[in-house]
């Protein structure tokens, strides 16, 4: 498969670099300076566009996937506010777009059974719960879009019984269908996640740690494996059936 890459920050590399390994080419690059033309001519020589580049950026680079009818992965974060403008684009346009807040195929199993496992514990009496996050100084965005999927799905799950406050009120206690969500910035961390679950006789924590990049990258490598040839508005949940059960090789 032929891929070309929106952004080349640290992202942009390694999905290069599995995308390599996957034995795929990478076409060219689409950078902040590139020029409309060589944005168009690498999106006509790829198969599929991977967008790691800035939230801002996101409408444009959907334009482009539209013009050029290439499937585009999105695993930029913090462009929530246009989903549903977007969506409808795409849809009308008959394109072919997949997103998602992580696109770690690990973090996608730890999301599933942490919520699954808070959801029971919190019908219980007694039961408190918070999520916190920590990333490399330069993330952009906070919380991570892994943070807010996990607090999206358990306020869902929990039928909107508690809701996900962030930052944490400074000048009052938090109301008790209120849960934390905290958030630090160290270093070069490539992100961890927890569950924090707090009982009248028990302390659970469930912990998610990226060791790199690679694994984001892997997964939005085998989503655009997955993509070519179809059309809509997908999330990445949508392809991790066939990515777990084997059903979906490499092209």
């Amino acid at each position: 498969m032929h891929i070309g890459l929106i952004g080349y920050g640290r992202m942009g590399q390694a999905v290069e670099r599995v995308a390599t390994a996957r034995g795929h080419h990478i076409v060219g690059v689409i950078r902040r300076e590139t020029p409309i033309a060589m944005r168009e001519a690498v999106a006509q020589q790829a198969d599929a566009l991977i967008d790691f580049s800035r939230a801002d950026a996101v409408p444009d680079n959907v334009a482009l996937a539209l013009a050029t009818k290439k499937p585009l992965i999105i695993g930029t974060t913090g462009w929530d506010a246009h989903r549903l403008a977007i969506e409808r684009q795409v849809r009308a346009a008959d394109g072919s777009v997949l997103h998602a807040l992580n696109f770690s195929i690990a973090v996608q199993a730890f999301l599933k059974h942490a919520v699954n496992l808070a959801t029971q514990l919190l019908q219980l009496e007694g039961w408190d719960v918070a999520i916190e996050e920590i990333h490399h100084r330069g993330k952009a965005d906070a919380p991570s879009g892994t943070a807010r999927a996990l607090a999206m799905r358990l306020h869902h799950a929990l039928d909107a019984s508690h809701e996900p406050v962030y930052p944490v009120p400074t000048e009052r206690r938090l109301d008790e269908n209120q849960f934390a969500i905290g958030v630090l910035r160290v270093g070069s961390e490539f992100g961890t996640h927890r569950l924090l679950l707090d009982g009248p006789f028990d302390w659970i924590e469930i912990t998610h740690r990226a060791k790199s990049r690679d694994g984001f990258a892997y997964g939005a490598v085998r989503a655009a494996e997955w993509l070519v040839g179809r059309t809509g508005f997908f999330t990445f949940q949508e392809v991790l059936n066939d990515i777990l059960t084997h059903r979906e090789e490499q092209r």
